[in-house]
């Protein structure tokens, strides 16, 4: 009851909590919810354009092969591209992979290149066209098809699992988010999954209207099917005879939905006791690890935050309920990079470690080595800040920012504690803030020149901008934690020291 009435209350939840987390979340909040989760992993390598190509459905990899050949023949004409490489898999899967020269990956040439790419495909046409790899990426492909959201089942059972799939599709279709369900067998889109029209007919309305089922088809067959007559013998040939209807090719959806058929209750329209829907047909089969496989996609309307969070409750209700055998999961995404990992974060918990038994041996304290070791989280403010403010994705080399900053930050508080304490010995003066004022003065100019040697060194690393993996977000994450070190220095670790007047 008292829950229900202040933190579960619809005034705290409407009024009261957006402001809280905005005013108390502060840089991780910001970090975590708006550039870790859209974080990525990249390879570094050599320059290299992709142009890939995919038939509309129903078409033949014949037709795909002439149109990637007149693709090939227009890159083939710039002396600045090394080499390409084409790739046929299918009439929806096509790529070209292009290098370039030594001397023109330095220049503007690939981005020239990849905008004339652009506009040969605009006016090739007649297919779908993405162009990446340089710059920013381009497609003309509309992606009706495309399904922002998706849960992975497994099980032994083919069957049984997709019962099971479609259990979660009838569960996630009350929700009003959610639209567009489709259940595949495979995310990838080089699947072969196709769609074809199928014809949903009402009995019951079709039986008050005073017609069976077979009169509705024939009706509608009427329009559509070619019937095959009697042979017709002309002297000494027989010569077969086609009755085909001259609207058989003409006749369309449209048609269906609009056009009156004459029925033995005279002239009706189909679509009075029938529908066309477009479905999915022909679904693959895959397996992995001795299991089956099968995508539940989906379309969720609102926020990625609600998104992940309807999915992870689905899926945990779901695995209270499946059999042993049986497991539903998100499918795992192949551009983000190992994040889950426990080792990288064991490796900052290590360094906290070691610098806290150096800083004790060193300050001969149990506690000021902890004023030393809480400056490391205030620098990663500067790390949260950089990412978030400039939009810069969060690789690998993010992640090594921060073993460095833990380093650096940790090396100009032990210069001021270390003065500080033989200033104390030296003396005979107790721990007091004139101290700690003359230890400060006599190491923040070395410190500060430090910092801003470090920052300028690292500013060569960003020229190349965000393409440049791994250093890139290494540089900025570093230059955005240095500076804000300076901020915990000299404002937090005199407080984290407890100094007497």
């Amino acid at each position: 009851k008292f829950y229900n009435k202040s933190l579960g209350a619809e005034k705290f939840k409407s009024d009261v909590k957006p402001v809280l987390e905005k005013a108390l979340g502060g840089a991780l909040r910001l970090f975590t919810e708006h550039v870790f989760e859209g974080s990525f992993y990249a390879d570094p390598g050599k320059t290299i354009l992709h142009v890939r190509g995919r038939m509309p459905e129903g078409c033949t990899i014949r037709q795909l092969n002439e149109a990637v050949r007149k693709m090939e023949q227009y890159i083939s004409q710039f002396d600045e591209v090394k080499l390409f490489e084409t790739k046929i898999r299918g009439y929806r899967n096509s790529s070209i992979t292009v290098q370039f020269t030594d001397e023109a990956e330095q220049s503007s040439f690939p981005f020239l290149l990849k905008s004339k790419v652009e506009s040969k495909a605009i006016s090739l046409g007649g297919m779908d066209w993405s162009v990446y790899g340089v710059g920013k990426g381009f497609s003309n492909a509309l992606n009706m098809d495309y399904k922002n959201s998706h849960i992975l089942l497994t099980g032994y059972n083919y069957g049984q699992l997709f019962k099971y799939a479609e259990q979660l599709e009838a569960k996630l279709l009350k929700n009003p988010r959610v639209e567009k369900t489709e259940i595949t067998s495979s995310q990838s889109w080089r699947s072969n999954t196709r769609y074809e029209y199928n014809l949903q007919v009402d009995k019951n309305l079709l039986a008050s209207m005073g017609l069976r089922y077979s009169d509705y088809t024939n009706s509608l067959f009427t329009q559509l099917k070619s019937y095959k007559l009697k042979d017709f013998y002309n002297q000494t040939e027989s010569q077969p005879v086609v009755l085909v209807s001259s609207e058989g090719t003409e006749y369309n959806k449209w048609d269906f939905y609009n056009m009156p058929v004459e029925t033995r209750k005279g002239q009706k329209k189909l679509s009075q006791a029938g529908e066309i829907n477009k479905r999915l047909t022909g679904k693959s089969i895959f397996k992995k690890n001795q299991v089956y496989q099968a995508y539940l996609n989906y379309n969720f309307i609102g926020p990625r935050a609600l998104s992940k969070m309807v999915q992870e409750r689905e899926i945990e209700a779901l695995n209270q309920i499946l059999p042993l055998g049986y497991k539903a999961q998100k499918p795992d995404s192949y551009y983000y990079w190992n994040r889950k990992e426990k080792k990288q974060y064991y490796l900052l918990f290590l360094i906290v470690v070691i610098i806290y038994f150096i800083t004790s041996i060193l300050f001969e304290s149990l506690l000021k080595p902890l004023a030393v070791i809480s400056l490391i989280p205030i620098s990663f403010i500067g790390v949260f800040l950089t990412f978030y403010l400039f939009d810069f994705n969060f690789d690998q080399g993010g992640f090594a920012s921060f073993i460095l900053l833990s380093g650096l930050v940790v090396n100009a508080a032990i210069y001021i504690i270390n003065d500080f304490n033989n200033l104390v010995k030296r003396q005979n003066k107790s721990l007091t803030i004139r101290t700690y004022l003359k230890a400060f003065n006599q190491k923040i100019v070395a410190i500060t020149l430090t910092i801003l040697s470090t920052v300028l060194g690292l500013i060569p690393f960003i020229w190349g901008g965000q393409t440049e993996v791994f250093w890139f977000a290494f540089a900025v994450g570093a230059m955005g934690g240095l500076i804000f070190s300076m901020v915990a220095i000299i404002v937090f670790l005199p407080v984290f020291l407890n100094l007497k007047k």
